[in-house]
């Protein structure tokens, strides 16, 4: 199983973080000064690496609220409270299809 962590920012922009990124981060090993002081959304998506029998792959998505002090330290994770906090379709689908950009066949991401 792989998994993808995305911030999304302010100004509508998706950020993705390697595994050990987003570890560090979690942990408080690394800053990120550029998100000081920030409410953002945090998407991981968790996918199989290949298909099963019937061509299908399975995908998980977990969303959070991250904030961050004013030096970039992630200081609380939590669950949307209100409908501004939440993905709409639109964000969910693509922080999943740029999760899965690299694992499925172009055939497939085309359709």
């Amino acid at each position: 199983m792989s998994v993808r962590h995305f911030l999304l920012t302010e100004n509508g922009a998706m950020e993705e973080f390697t595994e050990d990124e987003a570890s560090a981060v979690a942990e408080g090993k690394r800053d990120l000064p550029r998100f000081a002081e920030q409410q953002l959304r945090y998407v991981q998506v968790a996918f199989d690496d290949q298909a099963n029998d019937e061509g299908e792959i399975q995908v998980k998505t977990l969303g959070a609220i991250v904030k961050f002090d004013d030096a970039g330290r992630l200081t609380e994770a939590d669950r949307a409270h209100d409908a501004q906090d939440e993905l709409n379709e639109f964000e969910h689908d693509a922080c999943v299809q740029f999760a899965l950009r690299d694992t499925l066949p172009r055939s497939y991401a085309l359709n």
